[in-house]
């Protein structure tokens, strides 16, 4: 699929941009600086046209610190795997050093480049003041638009597609994406997340640094292993909602983790091996559970635990006694940074979503009622009749009970395991119960 880049300064306006050309409010949009630190990326659809635009961070001249420094390298480096590049600039301000400097890059990488001036709602001002300057960039006729009014948009789209057909790209075929695995990777801030994503992905997708918090945005990447399609979503750290302020960059990250995980297939749960199972972790995966989806466990870090060739027992135990709510999940001990285990990471979301998608005969579930019915006391006057399956991701049981009040917690976790234990272990998934009145 033919991709286009959005690339710029900070604060022109690139992810307001970005949000209006795919319709979502993906990416995270505020007036300060640095907001979008990873490239988001999504699907922009124009009367059967498609194409993928990617939103990258700002660019600085002289970045000043790890991540800044980080973030300008991935993007330089996605200019020249792009098929066109926006190079936005600011429409009411004019171009600066840090635009000229960009441009010239741009122009050293031989990239195909549209000139965007953003915030150039009053047109007649831009004519005036702006547009002659832009012309020393050296690309040509400037688009003048105002993401935030929707100003040229469509201008905009149009030469987009015109430019990726001259290029011989195919914009026809509409991505098909419904029949690959969808994977959230999700946990603490700093229990190297990005840097599992990246290993998965086998190439510096994500920003990695060892400052809590670097990931804002979702970072999704559609991948092929073994000849089977995933999309791999890297998520921002998740905060206790108490040491989160309203209103913040990192309040609208985690409301982005959440829709993530919502939309997920199965979710990666990553735990620091040298810190244990926290009461952070606990909730991420409770999270995950009552959200419905598949989960897979994973010890990150295992490369720095002392002794560790002896204590796989002692953090299975750890797992079984923290999260035994979500005690069906596959365990993997992986260090992302040395690239140990990924492959078992893979086999495990392979076996999670395998369960997650099964469906039983209603005849083994009947079957495996029966014999445990016949030496097990219910509670007085309860009777369960029979049941089935009446849906999956996640496999959702119905069963037919004489009275729905004395299903209480016990007879849900009882059922649950008789489903586990005689019909089919749903590995990685979680199982819902729902109960109906019957005579």
């Amino acid at each position: 699929m033919a991709t286009v880049l959005i690339v710029g300064k900070p604060n022109v306006g690139k992810s307001t941009l970005f949000n209006k050309l795919v319709r979502k409010k993906k990416a995270i949009v505020e007036d300060e600086e640095g907001v979008t630190r990873d490239p988001v990326q999504d699907i922009v659809e124009w009367y059967g046209k498609t194409f993928k635009l990617v939103d990258t961070c700002g660019v600085f001249d002289n970045p000043q610190d790890i991540i800044s420094q980080k973030m300008k390298e991935i993007t330089l480096n996605m200019i020249r795997e792009a098929d066109l590049v926006l190079f936005v600039v600011d429409g009411k301000r004019g171009i600066t050093k840090e635009d000229e400097s960009l441009a010239d890059f741009l122009r050293k990488s031989n990239v195909d480049t549209i000139l965007v001036a953003n915030k150039a709602e009053n047109l007649r001002e831009f004519e005036r003041e702006v547009k002659p300057e832009l012309y020393s960039l050296g690309f040509g006729e400037p688009i003048p638009v105002s993401a935030e009014h929707n100003v040229n948009l469509d201008v905009l789209v149009e030469t987009i597609i015109r430019k990726l057909e001259e290029k011989g790209l195919d914009l026809e075929s509409k991505p098909e994406i419904t029949d690959a695995i969808k994977v959230a990777i999700v946990g603490r801030p700093n229990v190297g997340k990005s840097t599992l994503f990246n290993a998965i992905l086998n190439k510096e997708r994500a920003l990695v640094s060892p400052i809590p918090g670097t990931t804002r945005d979702p970072v999704d990447e559609e991948v092929f292993i073994d000849g089977r399609k995933y999309v791999f979503v890297d998520t921002a750290g998740l905060r206790r909602k108490s040491r989160v302020e309203p209103r913040t960059v990192e309040k609208y990250s985690n409301y982005r983790v959440v829709d993530s995980i919502e939309k997920a297939d199965v979710v990666v749960i990553v735990l620091d091996a040298t810190q244990g199972i926290t009461r952070q972790d606990q909730r991420i995966a409770g999270l995950v559970e009552r959200r419905g989806r598949a989960s897979v466990v994973v010890f990150n870090k295992w490369d720095l635990v002392e002794h560790r060739e002896k204590r796989h027992d002692e953090f299975t135990k750890l797992f079984r006694e923290k999260l035994y709510f979500i005690d069906y999940s596959p365990l993997i001990f992986i260090s992302a940074d040395k690239g140990w285990n990924i492959d078992k990471v893979i086999d495990a979301i392979n076996l999670a979503y395998a369960s997650y998608t099964t469906k039983v005969p209603s005849s083994a579930i009947n079957s495996a009622l029966q014999k445990v019915l016949a030496f097990t006391n219910l509670p007085r006057g309860l009777k369960i009749f029979f049941g089935l399956q009446v849906d999956i991701k996640p496999p959702t049981f119905l069963f037919f009970v004489n009275s729905i009040e004395k299903i209480k917690n016990p007879q849900k976790v009882f059922l649950r395991k008789l489903i586990r234990d005689y019909v089919f272990p749903f590995e990685g998934s979680p199982i819902f119960l729902k109960f109906k009145r019957s005579r």
